[in-house]
């Protein structure tokens, strides 16, 4: 079975959101708002689709979805015709049900931690330790689980090899 949906999972401040805005620039330039159920996104007239709600906020994409949305958007996903190819970032859906059941790819992404720290700083996050540690326990579990290799996201050119894999995937 071809893979139609490519999952971008990191911690918090690795980047994820900066790649999909600029996918969504240049792949999704003309999309239209869909909804189905608890589930939003864009899609385009060539069969691509960004999960998530994209309204200039500072926590875009699947964050600003339901908590319960996984059912819908398994649901939605199941009626997809097998040449679309799906986009999602973020850790609403990122488990160990959704990826399998997606037959996801998983393109996991990390940056040192000093740079992951003035990220957050230049954003002004308000996100606890605790909150963080959460994360980064549950990015290393499902990681180490699935296998697959993470790419780091440190530089502009780490970060463009990353955007490029993304891109190659709509085709």
């Amino acid at each position: 079975m071809k893979e139609r949906l490519i999952y971008l999972a990191g911690v918090p401040a690795s980047g994820k959101s900066t790649l999909f805005k600029r996918l969504r620039a240049e792949l999704f330039a003309d999309s239209t708002p869909f909804q189905y159920g608890l589930l939003r996104g864009i899609e385009t007239k060539e069969g691509l689709y960004m999960l998530g709600v994209f309204d200039g906020s500072t926590f875009e994409g699947t964050d600003r979805l339901s908590m319960a949305v996984i059912n819908d958007t398994l649901k939605w996903f199941s009626g997809l015709p097998s040449e679309a190819r799906v986009f999602v970032e973020g850790d609403r859906l990122f488990n160990e049900r959704f990826l399998r059941e997606t037959n996801a790819v998983l393109l996991a992404i990390d940056a040192h931690p000093r740079i992951l720290q003035g990220r957050h700083a230049k954003r002004g996050d308000n996100q606890t330790e605790t909150f963080l540690r959460s994360r980064r326990t549950k990015f290393n579990n499902i990681v180490a689980k699935s296998g697959c290799q993470v790419w780091p996201n440190n530089t502009e050119t780490e970060s463009e090899r990353i955007y490029q894999a993304l891109k190659r995937f709509a085709k």
